[in-house]
């Protein structure tokens, strides 16, 4: 007989209604791949931004299943691939499929979960934990006495990114939407947490900082508003974007750029890994197995309810990170 899963599937580009819980066919690994088990799913952006067709770039093309970074059990391999690899606990990031019971991944690129680590965090550490450290440490290279400006602060990446921040010796300034999320931000360190919703911002961070500006920005929403943060950096300071949840931003004004001095630069995780070789994996792994750092994880939705945490991530209604239980503790 053959066996079958459930899983969640985009089947055209649309809202989160467009996503549907079909039982389809469990997949076999090819050359290369293994087949995994999945425990949890971390609810990703780039989730959101594919079932809408809002990317073009590494789109796995309609239909697919979401889930863009998980962890679980290898189960099986495919040819090429070491045997012994077979019960192993992984994470997959960058490739397609956790929000189904089993997903193929190349085998090549998992990322071992250290055992100290629960599933729930084995499934977030690979991506978040990473992100955090190098927009600190490589992009923008914090030293003592820095300023930092960090938006979507009651976010997970948000709130992992000001703990190292404050570590690192830097003065951090949050950002978040809304008085319930300032609160939440503030158990992560943040000298201030400002509710962008309510007064001029940019003000309040110039106000802060003397009228010079922060050194650094680091903002995962983009959107109509990011020419605001080239009010609020200072001079020879860095705006840096790791994303458009906001939406695209505008074009740079040139002049602008010129005048203050400052630089607007992009991150992708990915790129600052190759280059670091990994120096970074040991102390990441010490400082979360000894709770010296937190990735917040606040909700945890089962399979079926993948659209409505779509919709309330969309919506801007969640704090920290959240997760989709598939098979849970495998």
């Amino acid at each position: 007989m053959t066996a079958v899963m459930r899983a969640i599937v985009a089947e055209a580009p649309g809202g989160p209604d467009s996503l549907v819980l079909r039982t389809v066919l469990v997949p076999e690994p090819g050359p290369g791949q293994a087949r995994i088990r999945v425990a949890y799913s971390a609810l990703n952006p780039l989730d959101t931004h594919a079932r809408a067709d809002r990317i073009k770039w590494g789109h796995p093309g309609f239909p697919f299943v979401p889930g863009y970074e998980y962890a679980g059990r290898v189960e099986a391999v495919g040819a090429g691939v070491d045997p012994a690899l077979v019960g192993r606990r992984v994470a997959a990031v960058s490739e397609w499929g956790g929000n189904a019971e089993f997903a193929l991944a190349t085998a090549a690129r998992l990322v071992p979960v250290p055992d100290e680590f629960d599933w729930r965090l084995g499934a977030v550490f690979a991506t978040c934990a990473a992100t955090s450290w190098h927009l600190v440490h490589s992009a923008a290279r914090i030293t003592p006495g820095m300023t930092l400006l960090i938006h979507s602060a009651a976010g997970a990446v948000g709130a992992l990114t000001t703990q190292i921040a404050v570590e690192a010796g830097a003065r951090v300034v949050g950002l978040a939407g809304g008085a319930a999320k300032a609160a939440y931000a503030r158990q992560f360190g943040a000298e201030e947490v400002l509710d962008y919703t309510t007064g001029d911002w940019v003000a309040r961070v110039r106000d802060l900082t003397g009228g010079r500006g922060v050194d650094v920005v680091i903002d995962g929403n983009a959107g109509p508003d990011a020419p605001r943060n080239y009010e609020a950096v200072a001079p020879l300071g860095n705006v840096i974007y790791l994303g458009a949840m906001a939406g695209q931003a505008p074009p740079v004004n040139i002049s602008q750029l010129i005048g203050k001095s400052f630089s607007v630069t992009g991150f992708v995780q990915f790129f600052h890994q190759a280059r670091s070789r990994g120096v970074e994996e040991a102390g990441i792994r010490a400082a979360l197995s000894s709770g010296r750092w937190r990735i917040p994880i606040e909700r945890v939705f089962p399979l079926e309810e993948v659209p409505l945490a779509q919709s309330l991530f969309e919506a801007r209604k969640l704090m920290g990170r959240s997760l989709i239980e598939v098979g849970g503790e495998v």
